[in-house]
């Protein structure tokens, strides 16, 4: 068939083309009805030339791809037809005007792998100046099944260009023969199988939960994609939400990942604050007789840059900071760029919708809660700590009592530093001097212990200006049996020294209650094993009728590999308890990146900072939950509040239930709801 060029056609059809192309969204799968549109409106497929896919010297700039004896590769979603293929390419060069379009033309295209032979369209050539001379070319393509199919172009010379790549089952389609050449078709993937869809979009977006592992292994079913996830917080609330990011292709993809608020709608949301919002990533790492766990969550580098193997998963985790936002609605749009994708893997957008309830919650927390940090100093700590209410401190630098001139200057400088952090108001004080030198019970050696742990308490209040109720002390770890008596004694040294100083207690699981009675006149803060709520019942009662404050804890148990919807629940558990605090051991330890490590840190150590665990920031979603709970009852929704509590309880691995349960104490503190009827105050 020889085409004709016929300008008056030219202006209608390339319109009409044009019109079509508008209608439909670029950056999503369109609606399965969409797929019912006008055949002739789509079988007109233009591909921006950032969308092939360049191989050996060739390059793209703007809308044109040069070969330098190089390939191009543009992948197209088609249904079943009969196409011809048009390119608009450079005809020549400043010696010969048409050197590339005679005959067989310089340049070469398969389909599938299938040879097709381009011809010069009549009428075409139009020539700017020697770098500018242009005509389209035409090849007969013939059946294409439906579905996705693969052009592969290249040119016999080296200066040959490419400036519009044009695939049309309309026999009638005239290409223009000056620009506007046409906009990219939009694709339908509506039109391809799971399969197909998957190797076409070469990577997904959906919803995760914050609570869930993403191990590598995890992938959806199909490949489609979300627009949008969303969330609701407090004001002085961390949040956060995750978007899973799945690579279907046999390759690694890099990413970048970017917030792309530049160019918003007169309609949009206000958007978050720049420092409003942190994107960190999920990093497997692997775990012993488990599936990798998806724990560490390290900020994404300067760049926004995101490596994710062949076949696998993995979680970005869009952290969200309300402290300074007004109540009311707010968004951010995150850009997902593949840099290493094929071209038809194009960047996918999803919308963070964020709505900031009118609730305040309290920036200090009214438990004691202290994780074991061991004097360390580390980069980003008081930032870390006091933003997940810490506020009971670790010291354990007091010199020994029995030396003769003892040096406080190790001890000052790190409790100064520390109880200067936000929200910091008490001192966890830990010495080994009881535990590895029995000299204190050497009735001969005993005034001089007795002696210097007086001076280390009138320093500590007198000096330091801590009131008896601001520090403890912790002399003895989880004794029991004969380490009980032991423990009596020393207890009885220390109260000779200064009888105002408080001690605490370790209690571990296995203890029964007599012990624990005899442990009751030398203990002013008990800390019961966790467990202890569960297999000795006796216990816990026993230490509620004592009227002293009781702080639970967690110690060594290799508990990093534990689900994280566990340290949200611990919360709602202290609660339901009436304790006085949460302690756990401890904040950072070992090597955590190793994984396999037994260990028991809740961080991880950070190049300059601290990198949180997903455990971490679920413990502090938990300590959050507990404020509202608290808020409730003093708002006077104590039946509310137990009747959420006993539904949380009783299923304590299900983060639905506890989700729900938090919007419903959102919506009680929001609502204007009384606390009796549940009606609305006038």
């Amino acid at each position: 068939m020889v085409l004709t060029f016929d300008t008056r056609a030219t202006s209608r059809i390339a319109g009409f083309v044009f019109v079509a192309i508008l209608c439909v969204s670029h950056c999503f799968p369109r609606p399965a009805g969409a797929g019912q549109a006008s055949v002739r409106g789509q079988t007109v497929h233009f591909v921006e030339s950032e969308h092939t896919s360049l191989s050996g010297a060739a390059q793209a700039g703007g809308s044109a791809v040069w070969t330098y004896s190089g390939k191009a590769t543009w992948d197209v979603i088609v249904r079943r037809e009969n196409y011809r293929l048009l390119l608009r390419v450079r005809a020549g060069y400043a010696a010969d005007h048409q050197s590339g379009v005679r005959g067989e033309t310089a340049y070469r295209v398969t389909v599938d792998g299938r040879k097709v032979k381009l011809r010069l369209v009549p009428k075409t050539l139009l020539y700017g100046s020697d770098e500018s001379n242009w005509a389209w070319i035409v090849g007969d393509v013939g059946k294409l099944e439906q579905g996705p199919h693969s052009l592969v172009f290249s040119a016999d010379w080296h200066f040959g260009r490419w400036d519009a790549f044009v695939l049309t089952a309309d026999r009638k389609y005239v290409p223009p023969r000056e620009p506007p050449l046409g906009k990219e078709t939009p694709r339908d993937l509506s039109l391809l199988n799971a399969e197909q869809a998957k190797w076409f979009q070469g990577f997904s977006l959906g919803r995760g939960e914050v609570e869930k592992n993403c191990p590598p292994a995890e992938a959806p079913k199909t490949a489609d994609s979300i627009d949008s996830i969303g969330l609701t917080a407090c004001r002085n609330q961390h949040a956060a939400a995750v978007v899973n990011v799945t690579n279907w292709l046999k390759t690694p993809l890099l990413f970048r990942v970017s917030r792309d608020d530049g160019e918003r709608g007169a309609d949009a949301l206000p958007s978050l604050p720049l420092e409003a919002v942190t994107l960190r990533h999920a990093v497997p790492l692997p775990a012993p007789r488990k599936e990798a766990l998806a724990d560490a969550l390290p900020k994404l580098d300067g760049a926004g840059l995101m490596y994710l193997p062949a076949g696998q998963t993995r979680q970005l985790w869009v952290a969200v900071n309300t402290a300074g936002l007004s109540p009311g609605h707010y968004s951010t749009r995150l850009r997902i760029q593949p840099l290493t994708a094929p071209g038809r893997c194009t960047t996918q957008r999803v919308e963070v919708d964020v709505r900031v309830v009118d609730l305040a919650l309290p920036t200090k927390h009214p438990l004691d809660i202290f994780l074991c940090e061991y004097d360390t100093n580390r980069p980003g700590m008081k930032e870390d700590l006091s933003s997940h209410y810490v506020n009971w401190y670790h010291n354990c630098l007091i010199p020994h009592p029995a030396a003769a001139n003892p040096d406080f200057s190790s001890l000052d400088s790190s409790l100064k530093r520390e109880m200067r952090f936000p929200g910091a108001r008490t001192v966890f004080f830990e010495q080994w001097h009881f535990r590895t030198d029995s000299s204190w019970q050497d009735k001969a050696k005993r005034p001089a212990w007795v002696e210097g742990i007086r001076r280390w308490a009138r320093h500590v209040h007198k000096d330091l200006s801590l009131g008896y109720d601001d520090f403890t002390l912790h002399i003895y770890d989880e004794v029991s049996g004969g380490g009980i008596d032991t423990f009596v004694r020393a207890r009885q040294l220390v109260r000779e020294a200064d009888p105002k100083v408080r001690v605490t207690m370790t209690v571990t699981p296995q203890i029964t209650l007599k012990e624990v009675q005899r442990l009751d006149p030398a203990v002013d803060v008990w800390c019961p094993h966790m467990e202890l709520y569960e297999t000795r019942p006796e216990v816990l009662a026993f230490l509620r009728k004592t009227r002293k404050p009781v702080v639970p804890y967690y110690c060594a148990e290799n508990k990093r590999y534990w689900p994280a919807q566990t340290y949200r629940f611990w919360a709602w558990k202290l609660f339901e308890q009436r304790t006085a605090g949460l302690f756990i051991w401890t904040w950072i330890s070992r090597d955590a990146w190793r994984g396999r490590s037994w260990d028991g840190g809740m961080v991880f150590a950070g190049n300059g900072g601290i990198v949180p665990s997903r455990r971490w920031e679920l413990l502090r979603m938990g300590l959050q939950d507990w404020l509202l709970l608290d808020l409730a009852v003093k708002a006077g929704f104590r039946k509310q509040v137990d009747q959420l509590m006993s539904k949380v309880l009783a299923d304590p691995e299900n983060a639905d239930t506890t989700r729900q349960a938090r919007q419903e104490l959102i919506r009680l503190l929001t609502s204007g709801a009384s606390p009796v009827g549940l009606s609305k105050k006038k």
